[in-house]
């Protein structure tokens, strides 16, 4: 703990940074389609849709999900700067990690050379028109999961683009799951350009690909509070058994957008099923929680359990989260944090170093800003 003699934190005014590990754009398909290259221009140029364009015809089903905002943003789209501005203004971060919505359901586009074209297209509108690191504005390069090889040619080519921080993976209906072999060009390709990858689910997708339960689903509920931290153990459980992080020691991961509670339990879990069959992960030369530990951050949105301190300290203590925990918004998401919210059970219970950590300067470390 602090010293008796060091001020305690007690709002958001007295961080010495504030980054925002989860702030979304809403972009739409009429932004995307004029960076899109031959032959995939003439062909969705010719077929202007609804608001979810291309992906709306993929995933009829993404309707039924929650509205993308609700009243608690007070802008209803973020796709400039102005956008932008007005959810800092709100949220009052220093410096922010910028993560598409649409993009999200990249993984689900049935036409992969579609998908990896729609990468690169979306990467150019977010460089062109959003990404500003002179303004704490930066990005993620978004790569097609169903095109590995040329998801690292991509990483190579923005690598050393000014402001692009990390690589995104939109990771909700990934087929391999993550840990596959075929990915590994691509893993190496960002532990060599020294960029973490987030991984980031979607609810719809998901729904529509994995797990066949469920489908089942007739309701938006049910879908959203079990698909984010589901998805994301399938795809660590797979990726853990076949060994990526010892396959890739200085390669980092962050996990995104799914609550705390179930991390810690995975661990546990996770560790006490290896222990009775290492010989099913052979790669592995720790305990998978220790890779964890050494190579995985959680951002912090949703934060369940806002209304029982104990119980939130108990879950952040339970995964060294001092240490593995990055604050996100979610902003403008209908369920978005605000930055005071999470700072009010952390204060009593952590230091003043560890709640730095987590408000800014763990970010400041998973991140190439420079």
């Amino acid at each position: 703990m602090s010293s008796t003699t060091e001020r305690r934190i007690r709002s958001i005014d007295d961080l010495e940074v504030i980054v925002d590990t989860d702030f979304h754009l809403t972009e739409r398909q009429e932004d995307i389609l004029p960076y899109l290259e031959s032959p995939f221009d003439e062909l969705l140029n010719s077929q202007q849709g609804d608001d979810y364009g291309y992906l709306g015809r993929v995933y009829p089903a993404h309707g039924m999900v929650y509205s993308v905002t609700i009243g608690k943003a007070d802008s209803e789209t973020v796709r400039t700067k102005e956008d932008i501005q007005t959810g800092r203004d709100l949220v009052e971060w220093d410096k922010a990690i910028i993560t598409p919505t649409q993009n999200l359901y990249l993984g689900g586009v049935h036409h992969d050379d579609l998908a990896a074209a729609l990468a690169t297209a979306y990467n150019n509108w977010l460089l062109d028109e959003i990404v500003d690191p002179d303004d704490g504005l930066y990005g993620a390069a978004l790569v097609a999961p169903q095109k590995p090889q040329k998801a690292a040619e991509e990483v190579e080519r923005r690598a050393d683009e000014d402001g692009i921080a990390a690589v995104m993976i939109p990771s909700g209906s990934v087929d391999p799951l993550l840990g596959h072999e075929s990915y590994y060009p691509l893993y190496d390709a960002c532990e060599r350009a020294g960029l973490p990858i987030k991984m980031h689910n979607a609810a719809g997708t998901m729904m529509t690909r994995f797990p066949s339960t469920w489908q089942a689903m007739d309701r938006a509920l049910p879908v959203h509070a079990t698909s984010h931290n589901m998805m994301h153990q399938t795809n660590l459980a797979d990726m853990l058994t076949r060994g990526v992080p010892e396959r890739f020691p200085d390669l980092t991961f962050v996990i995104q957008e799914s609550g705390l509670g179930w991390y810690p339990y995975f661990m546990r879990r996770f560790d006490h099923d290896y222990m009775g069959a290492k010989w099913d992960a052979p790669m592995l030369e720790k305990r998978p929680s220790e890779y964890l530990k050494d190579q995985f951050y959680v951002t912090s949105q949703p934060v369940e359990g806002l209304d029982d301190p104990a119980y939130l300290t108990e879950t952040i203590r339970h995964f060294e989260g001092e240490n593995s925990l990055m604050f996100s918004s979610d902003y403008p998401h209908f369920d978005f944090d605000n930055t005071g919210e999470l700072l009010k059970m952390l204060r009593s219970e952590f230091s003043n170093e560890e709640i730095q950590n987590i408000y800014g300067k763990t970010a400041e470390r998973v991140y190439a800003f420079d």
